[in-house]
């Protein structure tokens, strides 16, 4: 079962795990060090955790955890 629509910490925590760095809510991906394989990485951990599969490009446009979290949470209510 799918994890409730994550905050928009709990995605910058997520971050912190796979890029190395302390994250914070409105913190640039690229600008934290992301790499594209960090990236998909990531989104298949989110797909897994919250049942939300985000395109690549959709993740690299969103750039913090803040719209990320908006982008699952829209993804969920099918919009």
């Amino acid at each position: 079962m799918a994890r409730p629509v994550p905050q928009a910490q709990a995605i910058a925590d997520l971050w912190s795990e796979y890029l190395g760095a302390e994250a914070k809510e409105n913190d640039d991906f690229f600008a934290l060090g992301g790499t594209s394989l960090a990236g998909i990485k990531i989104i298949d951990r989110m797909a897994d955790d919250y049942g939300v599969r985000l395109s690549v490009r959709a993740f690299y446009l969103a750039q913090t955890p803040a719209r990320v979290a908006e982008l699952i949470a829209q993804g969920r209510a099918g919009t």
